[in-house]
């Protein structure tokens, strides 16, 4: 099967008997050979090394992806037809400076290039620059002569690996495998930070901690974002908007001290480059084993040209330990989907074009993903136009994010001669997934979405009329709920109560493509209130709205069904609907309560993320209002007991229609205090949610837990002097409750 590959710059600079400084660019004026490589893996987790090549990366080297093909794409959510690249880490141009001799040692791999034969060695980066993305190769290059060097273009070379360990293959699973009792994970949690406006030459700025002004994890180091306990690596990703600069990236990393005073333990600077990650070598388990983590961001501006913004967000890998039985609180289940109507009928989008990819996504990268429990895969139908009175075959291909190839086949047509049109089904199955991709899109603050290549079997690009799509979980995955240091005698006392998160996003269409263009889009969020919240009370927060050209309409109605497993009612009390809000909406860029934040926000880090890659209006749709205040709601609503263990909690608009995008609302359980309930975990499981007309019924449902409340499980001193939860986008001391009204 042919693949539709893209193009990699790696720059392996090899200076011999000369270091440079981390973060500074080479040598001015030094020529490079860059040589077209084929690679027979993809580049995953692991970068390449050249054994003697010391640098400012030390042997690691520098991997600028670049496009390979660009085709004419439909982006499903939006009903856009628009130039969408597409990337492949199997290919890739590679740099070595003129001259440079092979060194005499084994590595795990062989680049072939027409001047000579070199040793390449897979392991995780040194530290420093790990790759970057562009627009082109002439950007590529662009970047090389920024960075110092002089690029001269050698001609075809291979990288072919040896007997080393290969990256792990995608396989195809029946469901999203839970993690086993005792077992070891890696979780990946998000730093965000917000812009730096540049109006000044040769100044520095410090780049501020999102979220609430003045939040530091350092009492005398203002800015300084929260890492915690056990973070294996950190990760930033680089985006410079609205123009251009020179300059340098300093990381600064504090060990947390008893008195919630830092120390400092390292500080890197790294050459700043726009869509470039770095890692950032002093987050580590050494450094993180027994001490709490904090990172501060400064950029120095050389030169600046426009009115740039540099934006700087970071992806971090922790250690934890799955303890299963009454520490199953730990883990809470995502799942992001497609739905059909409230009738069943698939969602309908309208192309009417030539297209040879189909974009579907984006979905919001929530923290906490734990690797080795995510999963997806992609089911969707279409209509195409026949070829000569008959359908070829329709040869597929899936990736994720537009740069991981998970899989590839052929679906074959059937022909209608009423419409001289075929109709084929692509079902890709469900893939375990790796956390990589999932890693690089959090480095950006980004998401998740598939890109699906078409063509048919004779090379020719498809007419396309239309896609519906099913009920189908295209991604789910299973998600860690915290990051506090977890100890195997006892719980620590932050542990009381701390937020769980289930989470499930759902895009929905009409059945007839014809009454389009009209997309709906919502989440629905499942958690607890607080940290020491003594009502024990789940927090369901509902967004929705829905897109037809300009206009934009909210919610009118959602249902969401919990099985709970304790039970419904008791002698004394039963599950109640404790209050009804709506959270008042002005917008993204006005956000300031850290409570009200997650569902836009992450949605917003969606569309950032996406329209790095792909021009679109995807904006429109996504863009949930994020409220700073809540009023009451009006119109219906209710919970009902549907049996001992299920719950229906339901709303509906009045007839002048809603006035938000979200609600939230508080469910009472008050058996949760109570013996013997107060001494398990009590498992809330989603078991459908209707967003208006479109419905998801997840598979054995979404999991999510509720902590014991019985404080001597507890230990009796805070080992933390500051909270930090995925649910408040990493913030530091954001303890408060929600102010229900």
């Amino acid at each position: 099967m042919q693949r539709w590959i893209a193009v990699v710059l790696v720059a392996v600079v090899v200076v011999p008997a000369v270091v440079l400084a981390q973060g500074q660019p080479g040598q001015r004026g030094e020529r490079l050979f860059v040589y077209l490589v084929e690679s027979d893996i993809p580049l995953g987790d692991e970068t390449p090394h050249v054994p003697g090549a010391m640098w400012a990366l030390g042997e690691q080297a520098l991997v600028i992806f670049v496009p390979r093909d660009t085709g004419r794409g439909f982006i499903l959510f939006t009903n856009e037809t628009v130039d969408i690249p597409a990337y492949d880490r199997k290919y890739f141009l590679l740099a070595l400076p003129a001259g440079a001799k092979p060194a005499r040692v084994k590595g795990n791999a062989t680049l072939r290039t027409p001047d000579g034969e070199f040793p390449v060695v897979f392991r995780r980066p040194d530290g420093g620059l790990i790759e970057i993305v562009a627009r082109n190769i002439d950007e590529a290059l662009e970047r090389l002569r920024e960075l110092g060097f002089q690029p001269e273009f050698r001609g075809r070379a291979r990288l072919e690996r040896g007997g080393g360990p290969k990256p792990r293959e995608v396989s195809i699973v029946a469901a999203t495998p839970a993690p086993n009792p005792g077992s070891s994970l890696y979780v990946y949690g998000g730093l965000y930070f917000r812009p730096v406006r540049v109006s000044s030459n040769y100044t520095e700025y410090v780049v501020p901690v999102h979220g609430e002004s003045g939040a530091s994890a350092c009492a005398n180091v203002p800015n300084a974002a929260y890492i915690g306990y056990d973070a294996v690596s950190l990760s930033l990703g680089v985006l410079i908007r609205g123009g251009s600069v020179s300059g340098v990236l300093i990381a600064d990393v504090y060990r947390i001290n008893a008195d919630g005073s830092c120390t400092l333990i390292q500080s890197s600077s790294y050459t700043l480059a726009d869509r470039s990650r770095v890692w950032v070598s002093g987050v580590n388990l050494d450094n993180s084993r027994n001490y709490q983590l904090a990172v501060r961001l400064r950029v120095y501006i050389n030169t600046y040209s426009g009115a740039p913004a540099v934006g700087i967000n970071g992806t971090v890998q922790y250690l934890r330990y799955y303890y299963g039985g009454q520490r199953n609180y730990t883990l809470a289940e995502m799942l992001y989907a497609t739905a059909t109507d409230y009738y069943g009928q698939p969602s309908g989008y309208s192309v009417y074009n030539y297209v040879d990819r189909i974009l579907i996504g984006p979905y919001a990268a929530f923290d906490g993903l734990v690797e080795g429990a995510f999963t997806g895969g992609v089911v969707l139908q279409l209509t195409t136009d026949a070829v000569g009175g008959a359908c070829p075959g329709l040869r597929w291909e899936l990736w994720l994010n537009g740069m991981w190839y998970v899989a590839g086949s052929t679906a074959y047509g059937r022909y209608n001669s009423g419409t001289n049109g075929c109709f084929y089904e692509i079902n890709t199955g469900t893939y375990s997934l790796s956390a990589n991709p999932y890693s690089f899109a959090k480095s950006f603050g980004g998401g998740l979405s598939w890109l699906v290549k078409i063509k048919f079997d004779n090379g020719a690009t498809p007419y396309v009329r239309a896609i519906f799509v099913r009920t189908a979980e295209v991604f789910r995955a299973w998600r860690w709920v915290e990051q506090w240091k977890d100890f195997p005698d006892a719980m620590d006392m932050i542990w009381i109560n701390p937020y769980m998160a289930s989470v499930v996003e759902v895009y929905g269409a009409p059945s007839d493509p014809q009454a389009g263009p009209y997309v709906y889009h919502g989440l629905a969020l499942l958690r607890v209130n607080d940290v020491g919240d003594t009502y024990q009370r789940i927090m369901l927060q509902v967004a929705g709205r829905s897109v037809s050209g300009s206009y934009v309409d909210y919610i009118k109605g959602f249902e969401v069904y919990i099985r709970l497993s304790v039970p419904t009612k008791t002698s004394s009390s039963s599950v109640s609907l404790y209050k009804a809000n709506y959270i008042k909406g002005t917008s993204i860029a006005d956000i300031t309560k850290p409570w009200l934040i997650d569902l836009a926000q992450r949605i917003h880090d969606a569309i950032n993320f996406i329209l790095i890659f792909v021009p679109s209006k995807v904006a429109s749709l996504l863009a949930f209002l994020a409220g700073q205040a809540l009023q009451s709601a009006t119109g219906s609503y209710g919970l009902d007991i549907i049996d001992n263990n299920n719950i229906r909690v339901w709303w509906s608009a009045p007839w002048t229609g809603s006035e938000s995008d979200s609600l939230l609302f508080a469910i009472a359980l008050p058996m949760a205090g109570s013996d013997p309930y107060n001494k398990m975990a009590i498992e809330a499981r989603i078991t459908k949610v209707c967003l208006d007309q479109f419905c998801v019924s997840p598979d054995q449902g979404l999991r999510g837990y509720i902590q014991p409340s019985d404080s001597l499980l507890y230990t009796y001193y805070l080992r933390h002097r500051g909270v930090k939860t995925w649910m408040f986008r990493g913030l530091t001391r954001a303890t408060a409750k929600y102010i229900l009204t």
